[in-house]
């Protein structure tokens, strides 16, 4: 494994912190995005499971911040949590020893001021949190021979798009308007192979943001959530078409996309989630957003930017976020019947596909995405994921397509065709 295997290359002065081979993948932190990159190794983990797991470790943050010598010492955070509060897979807590920064510049250190003693004393508090100190990440089992094919993705539309119709069938029930269904794929990879992804990704997406925590590896143009000085942001992306071969096509497919009646009804579910979720707690800049489409290497999005002002300054991003989680662009609308149905069709739990990954700080602020476009290590390889929207019209074929070309990025990562 090369020692500068995920981050630029930097020089022998910092190979002690960046060493790759320090720790295995699973225990890593990296976030990058563009020309910045952070790598985080050593230090703590804490596992969480049980109801309002975000809310729950904003909580333990504070506890363990407020704990130490100096509650006002830089120190960050990097949490991945699950899509749903039912997972079997636990929440995690990445709380690194040592930290680098690299930029245009070159590499420096970051002083971290964490607590092993605070931090075990916050993880103490609460009865469903576990408290690493020195072990290997506990990776989850493989779970390929539940993975749906191409063929069992497209069944899988077909259901849902049958239970959509008779949710609108006026029989009482709230309609359901759009559920986001995925599909899994397991191929293998070892810990030099991770590393390598995170370099591709870091190459070939540098408008999203990349990231590895507890084994969860990927690239994601989604911004759930960020808080700074009381200012808060939220991007939300849905509706989607692939790139184009030749550059008019390519026009062709971003005009479609701006002009699909379907496609952007599902983004104004999407947006109108997020915008309803966030008023009561943020000032919004404005109520009713228009969308844009964001191009990225592989795909168009319809992307809408959410902006105001905190209306209350206390908690942390994550308490922001869990009230945003799960938006419609990764559950569906309305949201509990649509995660309910998830929980029923999908073969394969989620895990942390699909939910909130990034950092916070001893102030609270930080950044938090949605973890799509990506991977989980499991033992012997890592199982990728990635989802489509469905809303009435949709047609499986074409779904099955868009979910594999939402594959490609962690494929072509991997290096595989």
């Amino acid at each position: 494994m090369c020692a500068r295997s995920a981050l630029p290359d930097v020089g022998p002065a910092v190979a002690g912190v960046l060493d790759a081979a320090a720790s295995p993948f699973a225990d890593a932190v990296v976030w990058a995005q563009g020309d910045v990159a952070w790598r985080g190794t050593g230090g703590w983990t804490v596992l969480l499971t049980g109801r309002d797991r975000l809310r729950r470790l904003s909580a333990l943050w504070q506890a363990a911040v407020a704990g130490r010598p100096d509650p006002a010492a830089p120190v960050r955070g990097w949490i991945s949590s699950t899509f749903a509060d039912d997972s079997a897979e636990p929440a995690v807590l990445r709380v690194p020893e040592r930290l680098a920064r690299a930029d245009a510049d070159g590499v420096r250190g970051i002083e971290q001021h964490a607590d092993g003693a605070a931090l075990a004393a916050a993880a103490a508090a609460d009865p469903d949190a576990r408290l690493l100190t020195g072990e290997d990440f506990p990776l989850p089992a493989d779970t390929a021979e539940h993975a749906w094919d191409d063929v069992g993705y497209a069944a899988g539309v077909r259901e849902v798009l049958e239970r959509l119709a008779r949710h609108g069938d006026g029989a009482g029930r709230e309609p359901l308007e759009k559920v986001v269904i995925s599909r899994t794929l397991t191929v293998p990879a070892e810990d030099a192979d991770l590393w390598r992804a995170v370099e591709a990704l870091r190459a070939d997406y540098p408008q999203t943001w990349v990231f590895a925590v507890g084994g969860l590896v990927g690239a994601t143009p989604e911004i759930l959530a960020t808080r700074h000085a009381g200012e808060v942001s939220s991007r939300v992306l849905a509706g989607s078409l692939p790139r184009g071969a030749t550059a008019a096509e390519d026009a062709a497919l971003r005009a479609r996309l701006a002009a699909d009646e379907r496609l952007g009804h599902e983004h104004r579910w999407a947006a109108r989630s997020v915008v309803d979720a966030l008023a009561p707690v943020v000032e919004l800049e404005d109520a009713d957003p228009a969308p844009t489409v964001l191009t990225l290497p592989n795909v168009h999005h319809l992307a809408t930017a959410v902006r105001g002002r905190l209306r209350d300054g206390g908690g942390t991003v994550l308490d922001v976020v869990a009230a945003l989680h799960p938006t419609a662009a990764v559950g569906g609308t309305p949201r509990e019947a649509a995660v309910r149905l998830i929980a029923e069709v999908e073969p394969v739990d989620r895990g942390r596909y699909a939910g909130p990954v990034g950092w916070m700080d001893e102030t609270g602020d930080g950044v938090i995405a949605l973890a799509l476009r990506c991977g989980q290590q499991v033992s012997g390889g890592i199982r990728l994921h990635a989802g489509g929207g469905m809303v009435p019209g949709a047609v499986p074929e074409e779904e099955v397509v868009e979910v594999g070309v939402k594959l490609q990025p962690m494929r072509r990562a991997l290096g595989l065709r």
